[in-house]
């Protein structure tokens, strides 16, 4: 959805431990907050397909939804649809959870993203945070990256360096960014590093995030 080009010239990410530092050595334990910025951040190309040890973690759904729309994309193609959207248009239910989906450590936070409305198109800072919004970051034991996206404003529970554990909640479901109503936006990724004190940053690969599903729980 977003219109910048990752420039990709390796076909094949290894999964191997890097090094997540931040530039200078710096840890923002709060994340990076910007209530005016709007970021330009480029797109995300898919990945090969994922390999049995990075599927070996038991996932859980991270929120509950009423609908969901999928993911788009080809291999080594920009993606048409980055994640999975977890949407949830019951009115009746004021807030909703967002969950991690497996033991991890919070890598990068963007807070400060306005919205307009729980439900419908989000007038407020559509770019912020890069479209995503309020967002976090999380880094699994298996080397994948998760991305929790749209998060209501003001809800955020963790901090950077943070350990989470499988079904902990990390947030409220919003429709902060570039979102027409509340959901959850869920990506699925490998990265070189994240800089916790930089405004929104893209995953070097993403993945299709169903295939993780397969061997979790709702």
């Amino acid at each position: 959805m977003k219109r910048s080009i990752l420039v990709a010239t390796l076909l094949h990410i290894s999964l191997a431990p890097v090094s997540l530092a931040p530039a200078y050595g710096q840890i923002c334990a709060n994340g990076y907050s910007n209530q005016t910025l709007e970021e330009d951040s480029p797109v995300q190309r898919l990945g090969t397909a994922l390999s049995e040890r990075e599927l070996e973690l038991h996932w859980l759904q991270p929120a509950n939804y009423t609908n969901i729309f999928p993911f788009i994309g080809k291999s080594y193609q920009l993606s048409e649809h980055e994640g999975i959207d977890f949407i949830n248009t019951n009115q009746s239910i004021t807030q909703v959870s967002v969950r991690s989906v497996a033991d991890g450590k919070v890598v990068y936070i963007r807070r400060g993203c306005p919205q307009s409305s729980p439900f419908g198109f989000n007038e407020k800072l559509h770019n912020c945070g890069g479209g995503w919004g309020n967002h976090i970051v999380l880094l699994h034991p298996n080397g994948l990256f998760t991305r929790y996206a749209h998060l209501y404003p003001d809800t955020i529970q963790v901090q950077v360096e943070q350990k989470v554990h499988r079904g902990e909640e990390l947030a409220k479901m919003g429709n902060s960014g570039r979102s027409d109503t509340r959901h959850l936006h869920f990506e699925l990724g490998v990265a070189i590093k994240f800089n916790s004190c930089e405004p929104a940053q893209s995953f070097t690969y993403i993945y299709n995030p169903a295939a993780v599903f397969l061997n979790g729980d709702r």
